[in-house]
């Protein structure tokens, strides 16, 4: 955002792009909803969730990589081309990241309540939506301070930024591969568990039938 006041300094431009930004992320989230629903049921909910991640850290890459090389030229009094360069392939990793994230991530976390049983899944949901998403923001905002407070400004801060960003994605991959494996093993128990209910219910229901012949 900071790139972006410095690129559009009238507040009449700022709000025109904001507009444009929050219209293309909701273009951009129509048409991945479209395709992603596809991933997950063709290709599994592992890989659906790891989609997340995985190329929220490849459309991180060209921004930092040009962020850190330019950073000295990202001021709108020494190279507006650079600095507008910047804000747009920063605009463009957001946009996606946020529509992958609506598209994907949302649909795949609610999918890793379903094997769980009723209790599970209300002290879940309690502890990573209200407990953990706390947390993680003011955790995002503390690091974020300490960058600010230790380099002076965010851009100058990027290295540290970028090192952070993806040892968060490392972590959230090598969750969710642990969380997959519990996954699968639910809903394999969930299914001879089902599987078992339906054979009871089945072999309850046959014993009148065979009384009923027997007494013919």
């Amino acid at each position: 955002k900071r790139m972006v006041k410095q690129a559009f300094p009238n507040k009449k431009e700022y709000q025109i792009f904001m507009g444009n930004y929050s219209s293309m992320v909701g273009a951009a989230t129509f048409v991945i909803i479209f395709f992603g629903s596809n991933i997950v049921k063709h290709l599994g909910w592992t890989v659906g969730a790891l989609t997340t991640p995985v190329l929220m850290g490849v459309l991180a890459v060209p921004f930092f990589g040009y962020v850190i090389t330019q950073r000295e030229n990202l001021d709108v009094t020494r190279n507006k081309k650079a600095l507008m360069t910047a804000v747009w392939v920063g605009t463009i990793q957001n946009i996606l990241s946020k529509a992958i994230k609506y598209a994907l991530f949302d649909p795949t976390k609610e999918m890793a309540y379903i094997p769980l049983d009723q209790e599970s899944k209300v002290k879940g949901k309690a502890a990573i939506d209200v407990l953990a998403a706390r947390i993680g923001k003011s955790g995002g905002a503390l690091v974020q301070q300490v960058i600010v407070i230790a380099f002076g400004n965010i851009i100058n801060g990027a290295g540290s930024v970028a090192a952070v960003f993806f040892a968060t994605i490392a972590a959230w991959i090598y969750g969710v591969l642990g969380l997959s494996v519990m996954f699968e093993a639910k809903l394999l128990a969930s299914k001879h568990e089902a599987d078992k209910r339906a054979a009871d219910a089945a072999g309850r229901a046959e014993k009148p039938l065979a009384a009923a012949a027997a007494a013919k």
